[in-house]
């Protein structure tokens, strides 16, 4: 229902104050070298995989917290989709000189890489103050596994870095606590060391667009393996992160300069965007992805689901006292009143069960769209399911389709799940045993196994069975017939 979080014990949040949140920073302690240490994390919701991941480190006596609010990364990662840390330093400060720090940022790759499958071609460091010097530590020690660094008020030399760099340095001119001039001069070392034409492009005011910018930007291209020395100026900026919409967001500069690279030369796979307000289901082939399917567990209910070979895997592993409790759903579903439609999906277990499926509200009530909710019977073999309705309700731009597996533990695997319209349905039969040498009276039943009565079959009479339905009480559908003992 949230975004994707962190598990801390101590945490004091209330589940009152999450409602209604997309998604949340969360607090999370990671043991390193013996001690523990903590950091803020930010995923949007339902945070698809191999995503990109940003760490930006806090300056010289300040914290994670505070370079969170002064970065306002939140809106970027949603419309971008990746994740973002902000570590706490030791002390409010970081090892320089050492590798302790160094061994909390691959402790932290690596955590987000288990959590939330992140790129790991595609991490990139950030700081301000202090935390931008420990950005250059990092470039230099860990070049193999940052593919950009982008520093904030906060310089360092090109050193034991084993590959050419992208850079992207952002400093104010009146800067009292780091001196620009100085860390200018710094950062141009890179341009030698990453082997980039001596001359440069600037471009005043930065963006061009913007008359009243204080910003200016000197670009040094031409650079071995295609990367880039930024140097992002900000006329009469103090030593702060700047945030100022009539200049440069220098967030949104970070980001649209480090999508650019990875550690192979890829570019940057775009985002998936899951339409909303539709009337099919989106990525029922599961390709590569679970995007647009959402995994709810209540109660006692444990479960986990991954995609593994192109079909959704789900692997339950307690169960709760109602199918529901464990649920994988898809929303945004355009149901029109009227309207006929059929669902289809293929699906096997580990072992023999029964599994529900729901057409329902996305919200409370949650109240059911069908007659009955549909059950089907699964076997270690995968097969094809479907049923039909009728959209009887009122028109739901929100509805949702679950599959409820909550009463049996193990596997269950689901593939190319399809929602599609269809013309309302005559009489027909779905299962008519030996019907066609065969007469007598036969029980009738629903799509979801409910017995609805019984119809008496003359011989030979199957091109006369919508007439003989229809005068047995049997309105347009589609049932089960099966031969009375």
């Amino acid at each position: 229902m949230f975004g994707k979080l962190f598990k801390k014990a101590h945490c004091a949040l209330s589940l009152a104050f999450l409602v209604g949140l997309t998604s949340f920073s969360f607090a999370d302690n990671i043991t390193v070298n013996g001690t523990s240490r903590n950091m803020l994390v930010y995923a949007p919701k339902n945070i698809e995989k191999d995503r990109p991941l940003i760490i930006q480190m806090h300056g010289y006596n300040q914290d994670a917290a505070y370079q969170k609010n002064a970065a306002k990364w939140e809106p970027i990662a949603d419309t971008a989709r990746f994740v973002v840390v902000f570590p706490n330093g030791q002390n409010k400060a970081w090892d320089t000189g050492g590798d302790k720090d160094l061994n909390f940022i691959k402790a932290i790759i690596n955590e987000m890489h288990n959590k939330y499958g992140i790129d790991k071609k595609r991490v990139y460091v950030s700081g301000f103050s202090m935390g931008g010097m420990m950005s250059y530590v990092v470039a230099n020690k860990m070049s193999d596994q940052i593919a950009a660094i982008a520093p904030v008020s906060g310089g360092g030399s090109p050193s034991s870095c084993k590959r050419p760099m992208p850079i992207i340095h952002t400093h104010g001119t009146t800067d009292d606590v780091v001196n620009y001039n100085n860390t200018a001069n710094t950062v141009k070392q890179w341009v030698p060391f990453n082997k980039c034409s001596s001359s440069s492009k600037v471009t005043k005011p930065y963006p061009s667009n913007k008359s009243g910018s204080s910003a200016s930007l000197e670009v040094w291209s031409g650079c071995n393996d295609n990367v880039e020395v930024r140097l992002l100026t900000i006329a009469g900026k103090g030593h702060w992160y700047s945030m100022d919409e009539a200049s440069v967001n220098t967030s949104v500069e970070i980001w649209n300069f480090v999508k650019n690279f990875s550690l192979d030369g890829s570019s940057i796979t775009p985002p998936i965007e899951v339409p909303t307000d539709r009337d099919s289901i989106f990525n029922g082939g599961f390709d590569s992805t679970d995007v647009a399917w959402t995994l709810q567990t209540h109660g006692d209910a444990q479960a986990t689901g991954n995609v593994k070979n192109g079909k959704y895997q789900l692997d339950i592993s307690a169960v709760g006292t109602e199918n529901y409790q464990v649920q994988v759903i898809q929303h945004d579903l355009h149901l029109e009143k009227g309207q006929w439609y059929e669902v289809s999906f293929e699906a096997s277990a580990s072992a023999s069960r029964t599994l529900e499926v729901n057409v329902e509200q996305h919200t409370d009530p949650w109240a059911s769209y069908l007659t009955e909710k549909a059950n089907f019977e699964l076997g270690t073999e995968s097969k094809k399911y479907s049923f039909q309705f009728q959209m009887t309700a009122a028109t739901d731009k929100d509805s949702r389709l679950s599959f409820n597996a909550g009463a049996s533990t193990g596997t269950l695997t689901l593939d190319n799940v399809m929602l599609k319209k269809i013309a309302e349905p005559s009489v027909g039969l779905a299962m008519v045993p030996r019907l066609k040498t065969a007469s007598g009276k036969y029980n009738v039943y629903s799509l979801t196994g409910k017995r609805l009565g019984f119809v008496e079959i003359i011989e030979n009479d199957v091109p006369n069975m919508q007439k003989t339905m229809k005068n047995a009480g049997f309105g347009k559908g589609v049932y089960i017939l099966r031969g009375k003992k």
